[in-house]
Parts: structure tokens; sequence; C-alpha cells
């Protein structure tokens, strides 16, 4: 991690801690629960932000600092040191705010559209007119360079089939699909299409910048809405995912479960760490295993351990190379 990168989360989390003490002299009632609730927090962490506040203040004399006190039932600001106002957004940051937001405002199927334009339109009437022009002006694109997106956008408000060419990672190949958009959502920066898909008799995930030659068919769509449960904290339907592997992972990349829907659990007797993953294409996870060799273990269920010793055995095999690779010891 650079040096700037350290000192930027730094005081994100100062922020955050900071932001804490306006909100419970606004809420002198809230529980520590009911307030990481309300901010979407971990309590955990919430915890250990406000006894950092208690180092806070104005000078480093006791009178100086935040005095609190506060338990799992009750937070109680004695002496907030004047901080008792919100962090306000600089000109840049809510520029990019309501940048992003525009964005969003155009999207269909996002869960809460009222809350996005209201927060818009609060940002526009705090911020310089002439700055508030600039990010309109920038949120316009031009119509002539049409994105995936908004062809996508365009075809679940008209609700017609879509057809468009799309590379799969799971089986890495590229194909030519027709569906019906059901929904299009946004996770961790990337845009994707929920579509029921015909030939599967089911609905599938698609994401938006794996697609090419997306264009809008005249049928008429049936995205089967009644049959689309959509959970936002887990928009891919990992936890309906019956096929489960079992891992064990080397303590030093248990950051694993940051990028992948990895599930830590205890650790063994030789210091690595047990872990589930589902397994929602078995192509796929096996050729994640064979990548992820050197940092993990697949352990369990007995045939999906067959399937990625004899996916190593061929690969080894077609190299031809007599290399020492010892598949066995990998995926056992």
């Amino acid at each position: 991690m650079s040096r700037s990168t350290d000192s930027a989360g730094k005081l994100d989390s100062i922020v955050r801690a900071l932001n804490l003490l306006p909100y419970f002299q606004a809420h002198p009632d809230r529980s520590l629960m009911e307030a990481a609730k309300d901010l979407g927090r971990d309590p955990a962490e919430l915890q250990e932000e406000i006894n950092r506040l208690r180092c806070c203040g104005v000078g480093t004399w006791p009178e100086e600092l935040v005095d609190l006190e506060a338990d799992w039932t009750r937070v109680s600001i004695t002496n907030s040191q004047g901080m008792d106002r919100p962090l306000r957004l600089t000109p840049t940051e809510a520029g990019a705010l309501l940048l992003t937001l525009e964005s969003l405002e155009g999207m269909p199927g996002l869960t809460d559209r009222e809350a996005v334009i209201s927060a818009a339109a609060k940002l526009r009437g705090i911020m310089d007119d002439r700055a508030v022009a600039i990010f309109d002006t920038l949120a316009v694109e031009d119509p002539a360079e049409s994105t995936p997106q908004e062809v996508l956008r365009e075809a679940v408000t008209a609700g017609r089939r879509v057809a468009f060419t799309y590379w799969s990672q799971s089986s890495d190949t590229t194909t030519r699909r027709e569906v019906d958009p059901a929904k299009i959502f946004v996770t961790e920066g990337e845009t994707y299409l929920t579509a029921w898909d015909r030939d599967a008799d089911q609905h599938k995930n698609f994401r938006a910048d794996r697609m090419t030659d997306v264009e809008i068919l005249p049928e008429p769509a049936t995205p089967h809405l009644d049959e689309l449960p959509f959970d936002p904290a887990d928009p891919f339907g990992y936890r309906m995912i019956a096929a489960q592997a079992e891992l064990l992972i080397q303590p030093q990349h248990t950051w694993l479960a940051d990028y992948f829907p990895i599930t830590l659990g205890e650790t063994a007797a030789d210091g690595r760490v047990h872990a589930r993953m589902p397994v929602g294409s078995q192509d796929w996870f096996i050729r994640f295993a064979l990548g992820q060799s050197d940092r993990l273990t697949v352990t369990g269920p007995e045939d999906l351990v067959a399937e990625v010793r004899r996916s190593a055995v061929a690969a080894l095999t077609a190299y031809d190379q007599g290399s020492t690779f010892d598949s066995n010891r990998a995926f056992s």
C-alpha cells in the first residue's frame, strides 16, 4: 500500500468517526446497535470509532478532548468540543457525487430511484449555480456514443428483447445471445443486466462491459419478473447456490474473501483457514482453483476434488515438459 493510499484511508476513518458526534447529539437515545442499523455500519467498527473519539479534540489536555460515555445500550456526548456539525463536502467532492447520482437517475430497476433524485436535488440546491451547470453538462453524453448500458436501459424501458455478443468468464467462450431484459443493477462499480434466458429457462446475469454489438429486437420481452427474487445484498444469488466447495486457504491469502464469495471459517491446526465457496459454474471454479493453487487447497466435496485434480493432470500432460507439480498434494 502506498503512503498516499494509507493516508487517505486514515483520513477517511477520522472523518467517519467525527461525523458520529453530531449523529449521537441529534439522537441521544440511540443504542449502538440502532446506530449501526441507521448508518449501515458494522457494530464492532462503530464501537472502535467511538473509542477513537475519546482521543480527539482541540488540544492535548483532558479538558480539550471529547468527553463521552458509551456502552451497547446508549452513547452520551457530554462535550463535543464544538464538533457538533457533520463535515461538509468540498466543491470537488460534491461535484463528483452529483455526477454519480445523475448517472444513476436514468437507470431502470434501481432499488430506490426517488432517494437518488432527492439527494441530487439537495446537492444542486447547495452548490454554486455555475458548478451545477458544469457537472450537469458533463453528465450529458453524446447520443452518437451509445454504450451497451444505454441500449440496455432503453430496452428495459421499452419492454423489448435484446441481442448481443457476450464473452462468458465462467466458460471462457464468446456467443451471440438473445434475452428478455428484467433488471439493471450496479455492484462494486460494474453494471449488470439480469435477463430471462429462454434456452436455459431461467434468469441469468450479464456484465455490460463484456457485451458488444448490443441491439434492441422488435419482439416484446417476457422477463418473468414474478420469478425474479432480488436481494441487493446478494445480487448474484450466491446464497441460493446449493453446491459449495470446501477450501483451506493460506492465512496470508485470506484477502481472497474480499474479492470472491468466500466465507471464512475456523483456523486449522496447520494455520490454514477453513472456508466455503459457492460453485455456480464448475468449469469456472476449476479454473479459479488452478489459478489460485499456491494460495488455497480444494478439500471437498470428493467429486469436485477429483475434477480439479483431473484438470490439473490434463493441463500438465498437455505441456509435456516433465513438470514436478504434485497435484495430489495441492488438491486433496
